[in-house]
């Protein structure tokens, strides 16, 4: 598809040590961007300097400033407004796209010219070991046609059971956005995207998603390497995800719809029980014996909730001992 003008918008915030890696993942497509639009969220490192010189080298590359921190939702909403392309790409400063993705996107608009929103799985990237290992969600398990809103909540349960579709990044129709009025929800500091995007699928935005992965996400810890990433600013909240979704229950079209509401319920209950994973790990690690007395005052599901998952890592335990 030759005629489609693409607008890559990627907001950055102290993202010195990785930044031009992202933006030179773009640089390389092979259907080249129009536009990348990088909204500096006021960083206090070199970034800005970083993409500025990148800027005079590159006339596709232009640095926007935001005035005040506002998060990536404000960044992303200031791309918005500068953007020129018939559709606006999503690239987060510690991911990077492979070199194919732009074209592999504009291809499925050319097979389903009725799109909305479109996006791939993603290929899981280990930062310290510098290398891919294997995608998110997998070969078969996309369905072919559209994505409904039904079933995109279904793949957002935060159950363990596999990634959360929220973490896709989409490519949107400019079109659609300005008709349509809808931005990211500047309050949210987490889970923006996730509200953003149910927001457009109910106001009736086209949705498919490639059953194939360009989008190379940096993961926390490495599944290779087992160690921390120095690049990703992914940052663990899942008290506020939850809130998010409850938030979202209040919307009048999930409102008329009980099936909608209790999938987000759904996902609220299991980004709580991650919630509560991660803070007894965290201050068990720290001996904050009085904050988990706190926690479980404040909140009657901690203690059965971790008593569950203390018996279960213990059964594991167990058996890996007698087998061995």
């Amino acid at each position: 598809m030759t005629g489609i003008a693409i607008t890559v918008i990627m907001p950055v915030f102290n993202a010195a040590p990785f930044v031009e890696r992202a933006i030179s993942s773009v640089l390389v497509q092979s259907l080249p961007a129009a536009e990348i639009l990088v909204v500096d969220d006021c960083s206090s490192d070199a970034t800005r300097d970083i993409v500025a010189a990148l800027a005079r080298r590159h006339p596709s590359v232009r640095l926007l400033c935001m005035a005040a921190n506002g998060g990536p939702a404000a960044a992303r909403n200031m791309g918005i407004a500068q953007a020129t392309g018939d559709w606006i790409a999503i690239l987060d400063a510690d991911d990077a796209y492979a070199p194919d993705r732009l074209a592999a996107l504009a291809g499925l608009v050319a097979c389903d010219p009725a799109a909305d929103i479109v996006a791939d799985d993603l290929l899981d990237y280990d930062a310290a070991a510098a290398r891919t290992t294997g995608r998110a969600i997998g070969p078969g398990a996309i369905p072919p046609g559209p994505v409904a809103v039904e079933t995109y909540l279904a793949h957002n349960l935060a159950d363990g059971r596999g990634p959360d579709w929220g973490l896709l990044k989409p490519m949107i129709r400019r079109a659609f956005l300005l008709s349509s009025g809808i931005r990211y929800p500047t309050a949210q500091r987490h889970g923006e995207d996730f509200t953003f995007m149910v927001t457009l699928l109910l106001h009736g935005a086209r949705f498919r998603i490639l059953d194939t992965a360009h989008y190379l996400y940096t993961q926390r810890e490495g599944a290779v390497s087992r160690k921390a990433s120095d690049m990703t600013r992914t940052t663990i909240a899942y008290g506020a995800l939850a809130r998010a979704a409850i938030d979202l229950t209040a919307h009048p079209a999930i409102r008329s719809a009980p099936g909608l509401a209790a999938l987000l319920l759904r996902r609220a209950e299991g980004l709580s029980r991650l919630d509560d994973a991660h803070f007894f790990s965290q201050a068990i690690r720290r001996g904050a014996v009085g904050a988990l007395a706190a926690r479980a005052l404040r909140r009657p599901s901690f203690v059965p909730r971790i008593g569950r998952q203390v018996g279960r890592a213990l059964h594991r335990r167990i058996a890996i001992w007698r087998s061995a």
